[in-house]
């Protein structure tokens, strides 16, 4: 039995000797990558929106969407004095504002499968340097609550507005119609990390050896990321035939870099099956920049019109409807087209976790 035992130790130790022999190690490999969460960001929103005074004499704002911020806050604040001022009108739903996906970490690398090699060269009996490369297919996606904030604010419009319409005429109107949709561009690709790296041996002799490791690289996205629109619109004609057409429409997009540097920290382990060959588990942790941000465009739209007509609700604030396409007596809905203005800065980092097993080969 003792014999048998130093016959082993005598295998395992001319194993090792043969292994450092081998200066040269290829690897193929496959696993899993999940995405980490953006530590931290710098948020703010479009400028407040300039004041004007309704042709009945009521405060208004001139608003660029409704869908968000100032326009939602006016909308809302119009619709609680609607159901203060009148309790024989039924309350009327509110605008749910987009401004939590605008300002919330609403888009995210999705976890994925990986595979990719490993080149290593033995520099002592302890230290390896290697060059690692790894692709992910891992898109870039909404989360599902900023899926459900985006919904929200879609469906909320269609309700809002018909409460908002009731403020200027409870009457109502001819051939009412109030609309709100959404359009996604879902985003593509993958990821591509490419890192060279001290590896560090925490023993020597036999078959299974621990390490540790250490590097930098850079990380390459490809495909697109995800965007989403919404269009709302409202449409009426007043006693004498006079029409008011307006259309709101917002995009949100989520951008990050083609590229960004990445350090790297793990360990694992190697089990030789043999002097020339054996396999590899391996962890490792990938810190980034964190640099998604997240761009709105709005461009309201109001479609002039004959005959002319300017209404507003008696009410304050008011919003008021115009077909005019005069100066002075515009729409709410007239403020400023915004244009990729930067709801969200990432900043901080954001850490990966990757878990590969793989096979290699010395020579």
């Amino acid at each position: 039995m003792g014999c048998l035992a130093c016959t082993s130790g005598q295998a395992f130790a001319q194993q090792s000797r043969a292994s450092e022999a081998s200066n040269w190690e290829i690897e193929v490999h496959a696993g899993g990558s999940i995405a980490g969460k953006p530590t931290d960001a710098k948020t703010t929103m479009p400028a407040a929106a300039e004041p004007f005074t309704t042709v009945n004499g009521q405060p208004s704002r001139y608003v660029s969407s409704w869908y968000l911020s100032n326009g939602a806050t006016l909308l809302n604040e119009n619709l609680a004095a609607l159901a203060a001022n009148n309790p024989t009108i039924p309350r009327s739903g509110r605008i749910t504002p987009l401004d939590p996906v605008l300002t919330g970490a609403a888009a995210r690398s999705s976890d994925a499968g990986s595979f990719g090699f490993r080149v290593g060269r033995r520099l002592t009996p302890r230290f390896t340097v290697e060059l690692n490369v790894d692709y992910a297919h891992s898109t870039f996606d909404l989360v599902e609550s900023a899926l459900n904030d985006i919904e929200a604010s879609r469906a909320s419009f269609t309700s809002a507005f018909n409460g908002a319409l009731v403020a200027v005429n409870p009457l109502g109107f001819q051939n009412k119609v109030v609309l709100s949709s959404n359009e996604f561009d879902e985003g593509s690709g993958g990821q591509v990390v490419a890192t060279g790296a001290l590896s560090v041996k925490l023993r020597r002799g036999g078959a299974l050896v621990p390490y540790v490791t250490g590097g930098l690289g850079g990380v390459f996205n490809r495909g697109s990321t995800p965007s989403v629109t919404l269009r709302g619109n409202y449409s009426f004609l007043w006693i004498a035939g006079e029409p008011v057409n307006e259309s709101d429409t917002v995009t949100v997009r989520w951008v990050r870099p083609d590229h960004a540097l990445v350090g790297l920290i793990g360990g694992g382990f190697t089990y030789d099956l043999s002097r020339r060959h054996g396999f590899r588990v391996d962890l490792r942790l990938h810190v980034r920049p964190n640099a998604v941000d997240t761009e709105i465009s709005a461009r309201p739209a109001v479609t002039t019109g004959t005959p002319a007509l300017t209404l507003a609700s008696n009410i304050t604030p008011s919003v008021q409807f115009s077909n005019t396409g005069s100066a002075a007596t515009r729409s709410t809905l007239s403020g400023p087209a915004i244009t990729a203005f930067r709801t969200r800065e990432g900043s901080g980092v954001q850490i990966d976790t990757a878990l590969t097993v793989g096979y290699f080969w010395r020579f």
